[in-house]
């Protein structure tokens, strides 16, 4: 049993969006055979019962809460440096004091997005390991392509910043992990050479999902669950709204779209004023609407790594219509187990398909929570990320 660190970015609880369901799960998974303390950095104080919730899985947890403009301000200090702005907008002289005074304390330290890599600059005989999550540089490439005002000139300039340093981490660190295989062939690419320290570990669907019945009854709902505040999932209600809808809508009136998630932008909640649609917010628990959604619909188009969003309507059963970048970072085929299409008409296309024909829906929901079981599970995906962990702490 060795004594492992591991650094996040954001405090683990509440599961509120795939960063923290990522964090949260494979720090389990590290507790099973390892005391694991945690380091984690958050906007604003951590709720009293987030923390309660966390504290009996880690030997020790050190929060660190920030004021939100205190990221920002950190940003200032890497607008003339090479290397990207993420990595400056979450380090704190505080918590780095805190880092090289503790670190002998450690057989292995385990650092979550390179937003944390910056604290272990310059560290050696200590093992290290970085969950990528998923390649930020992707995601700069993606967004800038729609990009508008100041970001147009900023985001090319920290794509480039944000790929560099990400293959820079890649020869800093022992192993490094990454949530899908489209991410790290993008990364070799770019790198020229094949990754062999750079190990595929997706994301794994939450086990109480995979408990609840199937539900008979549905809405005439088209429904998006995600965090409504995140920019690729903006885009994507934006767009399914103004520009996909009025086509759905011309063919089936009685549905209607419904937008599900927390914190959603001023932009999200006007959409509320076309008849058809409604926003959420926050609900308890957002599991009812997809389990009653005649469709689920993820119409992203800019992301990276895995879509937790589509995982999770599969392990409902349920039929989901996604983008080709919603798709690639799941090991599933089109037509099998969801329809995937691109453009607005076709989108429309392929939600109509599925509304009008139920035998469809059910095969599938069907396909994809078998798919859900086999290979997205987080009790099979432990032993991979245990394995590696192991082979650093002993050395061999």
């Amino acid at each position: 049993m060795a004594r492992v660190l591991a650094l996040s970015f954001r405090f683990p609880y509440p599961l509120t969006d795939g960063a923290r369901i990522r964090i949260y799960n494979l720090c389990k998974i590290l507790a099973q055979e390892h005391t694991v303390d945690l380091v984690s950095l958050n906007e604003g104080p951590v709720p009293a019962d987030s923390l309660r919730y966390v504290t009996p899985m880690f030997g020790e947890v050190y929060s660190f809460p920030f004021h939100p403009i205190r990221f920002k301000l950190n940003t200032l200090k890497g607008v003339l440096s090479r290397d990207s702005l993420q990595t400056y907008y979450h380090h704190f002289g505080k918590v780095q004091r805190w880092v090289d005074r503790n670190l002998s304390r450690y057989d292995l330290i385990f650092c979550f997005h390179i937003r944390m890599s910056r604290y272990l600059r310059g560290v050696t005989g200590v093992p290290r390991a970085i969950d990528f999550i998923d390649a930020t540089s992707v995601n700069y490439r993606e967004t800038q392509e729609r990009a508008r005002g100041i970001w147009r000139l900023v985001l090319p300039i920290e794509n480039r910043r944000a790929l560099a340093y990400e293959l820079r981490m890649l020869d800093t660190f022992d192993k490094a992990f990454i949530t899908s295989a489209h991410d790290k062939a993008y990364l070799e690419r770019h790198a020229g050479r094949r990754l062999n320290n750079l190990i595929v570990i997706p994301n794994g669907v939450r086990e109480d999902l995979l408990l609840r019945p199937p539900v008979e009854d549905e809405e005439d709902w088209i429904v998006f669950l995600g965090k409504m505040n995140y920019a690729p999932n903006v885009d994507a209600v934006m767009y399914f709204a103004k520009e996909v809808f009025p086509h759905v809508r011309a063919r089936l009136p009685e549905a209607k779209f419904v937008i599900v998630g927390t914190s959603p932008a001023k932009e999200v909640l006007k959409l509320a004023r076309i008849p058809g649609i409604s926003v959420t917010g926050y609900v308890e628990d957002p599991y009812v609407y997809l389990e009653r959604a005649t469709v689920i619909v993820a119409p992203l188009r800019f992301a990276a790594g895995i879509q937790n969003k589509i995982l999770e309507a599969m392990a409902l059963r349920k039929a989901v219509v996604t983008t080709s970048k919603g798709a690639r970072g799941i090991t599933a085929q089109d037509g099998e187990h969801f329809l995937v299409a691109d453009e607005p008409e076709d989108i429309a296309e392929k939600v109509v398909q599925l509304w009008r024909a139920p035998e469809l829906r059910a095969e599938l929901g069907h396909n994809a929570r078998r798919l859900i079981e086999q290979q997205y599970r987080w009790d099979v995906i432990a032993q991979r990320l245990l394995t590696a962990i192991d082979v650093l702490v002993s050395g061999k």
